[in-house]
């Protein structure tokens, strides 16, 4: 009898990890542009700056309750609550530290899902289908032919 061992997942080693590291990279053209527009509206006379500020603020309030309402209704609701909150944090550091927090903790979260047997499981079945066509063919020409066929796609479950 073998003894499984569980380990956490490693966050900093997923996918989402890299998507949000790629994401928040200095050099990346949206990044130079945002960050050029707050150079623009922070130099700006005072008037300038109300503008900017107010429509920030109504336009990531906008984006957030639309995500708010797409949780309920069909539609990526999480997708919109982020983008505004990204888009509250180019003026308010209260939504940077929120929009970070929410980004690590994410991160974790996705790695521990992916780390689950259902997502072995869903990883199976999506990838099996392509992967395990050959064999099956390859199976039933077997069989066709009158040879025994001791393994196939066909009778293997998960991890097999």
């Amino acid at each position: 009898m073998s003894v499984r061992t569980r380990t956490a997942p490693n966050p900093a080693e997923s996918d989402l990890a890299d998507d949000i590291r790629r994401g928040q990279d200095r050099g990346h053209p949206i990044r130079k542009r945002v960050e050029q527009f707050q150079r623009w509206s922070h130099k700006g006379t005072r008037l300038r700056r109300i503008a900017v500020r107010g429509s920030i603020a109504f336009l990531g309030a906008c984006l957030f309750l639309a995500g708010v309402a797409m949780l309920v209704l069909p539609g990526p609701g999480w997708l919109f609550i982020f983008l505004g909150l990204g888009v509250w944090s180019m003026e308010f550091d209260w939504a940077h530290r929120l929009n970070h927090w929410a980004l690590k903790h994410l991160s974790i979260w996705w790695a521990r899902w992916q780390a689950t047997p259902v997502m072995r499981w869903w990883h199976w079945c999506v990838s099996g289908a392509r992967r395990h066509k050959s064999e099956n063919a390859e199976g039933a020409a077997a069989q066709a032919a009158g040879e025994p066929v001791r393994f196939s796609a066909r009778n293997s479950g998960p991890g097999q």
